[in-house]
Parts: structure tokens; C-alpha cells; sequence
């Protein structure tokens, strides 16, 4: 049996399942799990979509970009470019909310916000970690979270279903090659439960 990675993320559109396939691989493999939107909302006090509304999504993806730092212990954004620590910090007029994230050296399971590939960087360090794209058919994803008004993106208030399954799959067909470049590996879902999906990824990591 294989050692697990220290760090194994889940990347992927809204409603790929996530969250749900981490807390089962948790449970099986004994590794806490991370969902990282959950813990921006308590670092900030905020939902998500509250913070899209109140300050723009430019701010969350830099709070999203600040924790993945800390995740990973990167330091600047030399180290990621050219591969070494050169110990200079990326955020230096602050203390971080995120700084007890950087202290965390055991193994995790971490689930990503489906926006998190939208960063150059952000694609760059999760390609050098152990990161799981979970493809999926946008179609049903489309019907799985369709009406969840929590979801941060205007589109999903939208009156007209029609339109709102357009913008959906338009932003899925921009996102995808987005999420292929920064996995390690794809697993694909369709027609898989979360139990049979986290199954196969135990299979690839040797741990069943």
C-alpha cells in the first residue's frame, strides 16, 4: 500500500461532487479533509455569495489564492515560477487569517472552489500537488444544482431556465481545459455515485 500525498486536492465545476467524494475518502482513509470555501466563509464571517455581492469576486479569488498559499507553504510567487523557495512573503503589509494553515504539515484532503483554476498561479501550484480533476457531464450538473440560489454566480437567479443552462454551460466550456491543465490526473463521474468515484480514486492511489 502506498503512503498517501500530503496534499490531495479535488478540483472541478459546481455540484461535481467535492465536497461529498472528500468527506468520503476522509472516512475511508482516516486523512481530515478541507473544504476550502467553507473555511474562507469562517475566516471572513461571511457566505461566499454575500462576499461576491459585498466586495466582488476578484477579492474572494484573492482570499481563495491566499489560503492555497498557505496549503502548499509557498512563500512568493518566485518560488512558484522557478520551483525553489527564495523566502521572500507574498503578502508582507499584513498578518494573514490564513497563517495557521501553513503550520499544517499532516496529510489532507482538500476541496476546492470550482473558480480556483481561474488564477494563472493558483494552476501552476496545484499542477505540482497531487490534484484530481472530477470531470463531469455540465449537463447534469446543470440539473443537479439547478434553483440553488446559494451559489455565488448571478446567473443562477435568473427567471428564464433556458438562459441560466446556457450560461452554465458556456462557463463550464471555459473552465474545463482550465481544470485539465492544473490536474495531475481526471477521473470522470458520469454515471458514478460519490462512493464509487471516491472508490476509484482509491484505486489510483494504491490504497484499497
Amino acid at each position: 500500500m502506498k503512503e498517501i500525498p500530503n496534499r490531495i486536492f479535488l478540483i472541478g465545476y459546481m455540484g461535481s461532487g467535492k465536497t461529498t467524494i472528500s468527506k468520503i475518502l476522509s472516512s475511508r482513509t482516516g486523512v481530515p479533509c478541507l473544504d476550502m470555501d467553507q473555511e474562507i466563509e469562517k475566516a471572513e464571517g461571511m457566505p461566499i455569495r454575500r462576499m461576491f455581492i459585498k466586495f466582488g469576486e476578484h477579492e474572494f479569488r484573492n482570499k481563495e489564492a491566499e489560503l492555497l498559499d498557505k496549503l502548499c507553504h509557498v512563500t512568493s510567487a518566485v518560488d512558484i515560477m522557478a520551483g525553489e523557495s527564495t523566502g521572500t512573503q507574498k503578502v508582507l503589509d499584513k498578518v494573514s487569517k490564513y497563517e495557521a494553515f501553513a503550520n499544517r504539515n499532516e496529510a489532507l484532503i482538500v476541496s476546492c472552489g470550482g473558480g480556483i483554476i481561474l488564477d494563472d498561479l493558483n494552476r501552476n501550484i496545484l499542477n505540482r500537488q497531487y490534484t484530481i480533476f472530477l470531470e463531469s457531464d455540465p449537463e447534469a450538473l446543470f440539473d443537479r444544482v439547478n434553483g440553488d440560489v446559494n451559489r455565488p454566480f448571478a446567473f443562477m437567479d435568473i427567471d428564464d431556465e433556458k438562459e441560466r443552462r446556457q450560461k452554465f454551460l458556456e462557463l463550464y466550456q471555459k473552465r474545463e481545459p482550465l481544470y485539465q491543465e492544473a490536474a495531475a490526473i481526471t477521473v470522470n463521474t458520469n454515471g458514478k455515485s460519490p462512493a464509487e468515484t471516491a472508490d476509484e480514486i482509491l484505486n489510483l492511489l494504491q490504497l484499497r
